[in-house]
């Protein structure tokens, strides 16, 4: 399936650490996810900006010099594993429409009501691609435009409208604009994962290790920020499995809030229900048992912390 990762600070940084060196980076995820790579960001005045390749970031140069030389306060990457559509700049994530800055990872089916739905917003104008989550974000685009450009607003309404209508395998998404940050997890079909890293004179650099790699970051040492990802990319105990339903949101004063605002779904599918090419994209054994095994130790370094208190206050320095 497709990986998704988002970075929220109080102050522009670049998210080089989690792109590129940490030990579960989205670099090394891209080896398993490599039909496109793109970043997407906030500039330093406001402006929503896209970088995007169909080609594994592994690969990419672009990738890495992005990764490098992006500062912004709010940065968006995703990882593409197509589910039968073609490896085009324009089903390559996050997508760009109206300022909103937007990437999914699952499959739902984009039914003639759907694209219906998004016309009569005015929103089509939005879709050159061939893929749901294009028709997806046109969907946000077009609900946020019509609440009068307030982007949580037209998330619930786009979402809500999805719920009831459109058959859906998984709805996880990442959405963005100016310093909101939006992260929704639906249903419990695919992870989302969240790691809070409040300032801290204790913390220090941002040091984490795996069997064979070690990496250091001074710059999100420094600052209050916000990690979203597909699947926790460290060892910190203090990653955090988003519940299924949960939208989790970031404002300007960097506040994390949680709701569920969603019902369930009308018409949920399930792996056998999804094409072979679709239902491919969303299983991948090496990577779940790597995820398994490292939910595993996550759970088992919160349970010491847990109970021994100073080491915890060691584990998440």
């Amino acid at each position: 399936m497709c990986r998704l990762f988002a970075l929220h600070a109080d102050q522009p940084v670049t998210a080089k650490f989690w792109l590129l060196d940490a030990p579960y980076s989205l670099r090394s995820q891209s080896r398993y996810n490599a039909d496109g790579t793109g970043i997407g960001y906030v500039d330093e005045s406001g402006i929503s900006q896209v970088r995007k390749r169909p080609v594994a970031a592994h690969a990419s140069s672009a990738f890495t010099h992005a990764a490098q030389t992006v500062r912004a306060r709010t940065i968006i990457a995703h990882l593409r594993l197509s589910s039968g559509t073609r490896h085009t700049a324009q089903n390559t994530h996050p997508f760009l429409m109206d300022g909103i800055l937007l990437a999914h990872n699952g499959v739902l089916e984009v039914t003639q009501a759907m694209r219906h739905r998004v016309e009569e917003l005015g929103a089509a104008r939005h879709v050159h691609g061939s893929t749901d989550s294009e028709w997806l974000a046109a969907l946000v685009a077009g609900e946020s435009a019509a609440h009068a450009g307030d982007l949580h607003a037209g998330l619930v309404a786009a979402i809500g409208w999805v719920v009831r209508h459109v058959p859906v395998y998984s709805l996880n998404l990442l959405a963005a604009r100016e310093e909101e940050l939006y992260a929704l997890r639906l249903p419990e079909t695919n992870e989302l994962w969240v790691l809070e890293r409040p300032d801290s004179p204790r913390r220090g650099p941002l040091d984490q290790s795996s069997d064979t790699l070690h990496a250091r970051s001074e710059d999100l040492g420094e600052v209050d920020s916000v990690v979203i990802a597909s699947e926790p990319m460290d060892e910190d105990p203090a990653w955090r499995l988003l519940e299924p339903g949960e939208l989790l949101s970031i404002g300007e004063d960097g506040r994390v809030r949680r709701e569920t605002p969603f019902p369930r779904l009308a018409h949920p599918l399930h792996l056998e229900d999804l094409n072979l090419s679709a239902a491919t994209s969303q299983m991948h054994a090496a990577q779940d048992r790597a995820l398994a095994e490292r939910r595993a130790r996550i759970a088992a370094a919160r349970a010491a912390g847990a109970a021994t208190p100073d080491s915890a206050q060691e584990i998440s320095a």
